[in-house]
């Protein structure tokens, strides 16, 4: 998946602060890591438990198209 629709589909599932950028998404809902870089370029990882959310899950690895959370 592209960069920019990465980040739409990123923002429509955790609301993103503005200059946060996701550069990768793995993992289960149960060891789910969104890599991420922010606006001073230091990266780190958000761990969060997508146990309750699989379909917003499936919507950021891109197996499906349409977000309905």
């Amino acid at each position: 998946m592209e960069f920019d629709e990465l980040n739409k589909r990123a923002n429509e599932v955790f609301c993103l602060d503005e200059d946060d950028y996701v550069i990768d998404v793995s993992g289960d809902t149960h060891s789910t890591r969104v890599r991420m870089v922010d606006k001073n370029f230091c990266e780190f990882d958000l761990m969060p438990d997508m146990s309750d959310r699989p379909q917003a899950l499936d919507y950021l690895l891109g197996k499906r198209d349409d977000f309905n959370d």
